[in-house]
């Protein structure tokens, strides 16, 4: 091959490569040999491999193997500590949209372990809270790729359901609590994250009876586990208000809002309420 055609090639190798144009990202690595370096992210050559730049004039970008490394850790332009404050305070709409371009930039590297999972965790919930289920489930599926943490893999599994029931994709939700067994031996000794998606699930197919039972295994073996008994007692009361028991479902949102002052289940039982006020009259009428 003469000079010219080299030539040619590799640039059309570079164009191809088009996130090398891009600025690049400060980065940490950490090799499975030990090796631990800080520089410049340049972009990816290929599914396996990425283009880092350890400090100094004289050295290029080199291809490093995916499989070789560690973890990747991304300086991120957000101040977790007021993520973390927003979302107590509920403003879930804020998180994400600060959240959403600062984590931008490592969208193509979410298949690499690093120390954005945290943040997608985050991203993940305020997407939930405010109705947003496709990018909540896309973001769970992103965390669910990084397998160093059981729990916040688990975490993400609770809300890639979550997001198919809340939608009202039945299938795919049943499909989906299938493929993660999370549909067997259900006990009392479950957890009561599996008994809570399998309520909501059950509520979703109309299966009250059902529904009720895995809700009563939740408030009656995990009563100090607050996580799951708040949103169990606000789904009690939603599943009464589709049975048309009005009375129970206003009695229990009674007690949320007396115990659960500030949560964001105060707030839906809030709502349930005013839903039942327009439901009595339309009860009323029909029953005339």
């Amino acid at each position: 091959m003469n000079k010219a055609i080299l030539k040619l090639a590799l640039i059309a190798t570079l164009l191809t490569t088009s996130s090398l144009w891009a600025k690049p990202l400060k980065v940490q690595w950490r090799l499975r040999g030990g090796a631990t370096w800080t520089g410049d992210l340049h972009g990816r050559s290929g599914e396996n491999f990425i283009l880092l730049q350890r400090p100094g004039k004289d050295l290029k970008p080199v291809g490093v193997g995916v499989n070789t490394i560690i973890e990747l850790k991304f300086k991120v332009n957000v101040d977790a500590k007021d993520l973390g404050d927003l979302m107590e305070e509920k403003e879930f709409a804020l998180v994400s949209a600060k959240l959403e371009p600062a984590l931008k930039p490592f969208v193509e590297y979410d298949d690499i372990p690093s120390n954005l999972t945290p943040y997608n965790v985050m991203l993940m919930e305020a997407y939930y809270r405010t109705g947003d289920f496709d990018k909540t489930l896309a973001v769970a599926k992103r965390v669910a790729k990084d397998d160093r943490d059981p729990e916040l893999q688990a975490r993400s599994k609770v809300y890639q359901i979550l997001a198919m029931i809340d939608a009202g994709k039945v299938a795919e939700a049943e499909s989906l609590i299938r493929s993660f067994g999370w549909d067997k031996n259900l006990t009392e000794v479950t957890s009561p994250e599996q008994l809570y998606i399998m309520a909501k699930f059950m509520t979703l197919k109309k299966d009250y009876s059902e529904a009720m039972l895995y809700v009563a295994r939740v408030i009656a073996f995990n009563s100090s586990n607050m996580d799951w008994m708040k949103p169990s007692e606000l789904l009690c009361a939603e599943i009464y208000t589709e049975m048309g028991l009005y009375d129970s479902a206003e009695e229990i949102c009674g007690q949320i809002e007396e115990l659960y002052k500030g949560s964001v289940e105060y707030d839906q039982a809030k709502v349930l309420k005013q839903k039942i006020e327009k439901l009595r009259p339309l009860e009323k009428k029909n029953a005339e």
